[in-house]
């Protein structure tokens, strides 16, 4: 089962997905910087309550070969199955868990085969839990290997209510685990019991821009990538997310609509999917749930969009999530959670 152990640091401006070795901790202490001035979920904490919670999460049973290297799980058609099991303790009062195949969101059911498919459910904390995932693969063809990436959402059911806080504070931080599927058979070609994704974009545009020395000095700072050069940009992943201009750490109040800008630069040859999400489901972006987008050498991947605020309603949890692709190695990103709402 995969275990990590993360003392949130406080970064003044940076949208950094939380991931490294051990057992995943979230601590008790000072939130990052707020775009208001309201209370934070975790202000009614101890002072000397220590790590708010604990988290471990990863596949129940596995193959292993003699080398002992875990083998991929097979898939033979129709619905897979994965025997999931998780722990989680302390000050949270659930997680969720979204699933990426090949990096693309995949909606899933939670044990019964006859329940309904969401990308994202939520469960109780509880100390040890065990279920299964089952899904019909959104992609794959027989001979594919393709990566399936699990990511955990603590207490994704919680939503600034504009009043009591502005803030997510340390909620809605992610952990992944991941698996690989080996495709015996195609994935199935339809999907009719799939529920829709979100439509909020009025126009989306990817493109690749030249890197430029104002763009690695300036604006990754900005984000908390500190210390890149145009030197060492090829050693590292790094990322940017704007909305309306500039960096949004908890809310953005939606009068009008809202322009987006995603970029993505670094080791060349480096694949990643990304996906935005509305209420923890996710947005269509031209004729897909995601934008697949492949770095290279002194370029910048840019995907600017642009929020329509007549479809949205008066409250909604809003993310970006980034996950590698094509089998390519390396983090996985979650921008912070933004309460996008309208005043009545």
């Amino acid at each position: 089962m995969r275990k990590r152990l993360i003392a949130v640091p406080l970064i003044c401006g940076a949208l950094l997905s939380l991931a490294a070795c051990g057992n995943y901790s979230i601590p008790d202490s000072t939130p990052p910087p707020s775009q208001s001035a309201a209370a934070n979920p975790f202000e009614e904490a101890e002072e000397d309550a220590g790590f708010l919670a604990m988290l471990t999460h990863g596949a129940a049973s596995a193959d292993f070969s003699e080398s002992g290297e875990r083998l991929p799980f097979p898939y033979d058609g129709g619905e897979f199955r994965l025997d999931y099991q998780f722990s989680l303790t302390g000050k949270m009062d659930t997680v969720g868990f979204l699933l990426f195949l090949d990096g693309r969101p995949q909606p899933y059911k939670v044990n019964d085969t006859a329940a309904e498919y969401a990308y994202c459910h939520s469960f109780p904390a509880e100390e040890d839990q065990s279920f299964s995932f089952l899904f019909e693969p959104v992609t794959g063809s027989a001979g594919d290997t393709l990566a399936l990436t699990v990511v955990s959402i603590t207490n994704p059911d919680f939503q600034p209510d504009m009043e009591s806080t502005s803030s997510y504070g340390w909620y809605h931080k992610t952990l992944e685990s991941c698996v690989e599927l080996k495709f015996n058979a195609d994935a199935p070609a339809a999907h009719s019991d799939f529920p829709p994704v979100r439509e909020i974009f009025s126009q989306s545009e990817v493109r690749e821009e030249k890197v430029t020395a104002q763009y690695v000095e300036n604006e990754l700072p900005k984000y908390g990538w500190g210390g890149v050069s145009m030197d060492t940009l090829d050693g590292g992943i790094y990322y940017t997310f704007s909305c309306d201009g500039g960096a949004t750490y908890d809310n953005l109040r939606v009068s009008a609509p809202v322009p987006l800008r995603f970029t993505m630069c670094g080791a060349a040859g480096t694949s990643y999917s990304i996906a935005f999400f509305l209420d923890h489901q996710p947005v269509k972006l031209d004729e897909s749930s995601s934008c697949s987008v492949t770095l290279s050498k002194g370029g910048v991947m840019a995907l600017e969009t642009v929020i329509d605020p007549e479809k949205l309603g008066q409250f909604h949890t809003f993310y970006c999530v980034a996950v590698p692709q094509d089998g390519a190695s390396g983090p996985v990103f979650k921008t912070n959670s933004i309460l996008l709402y309208k005043e009545n």
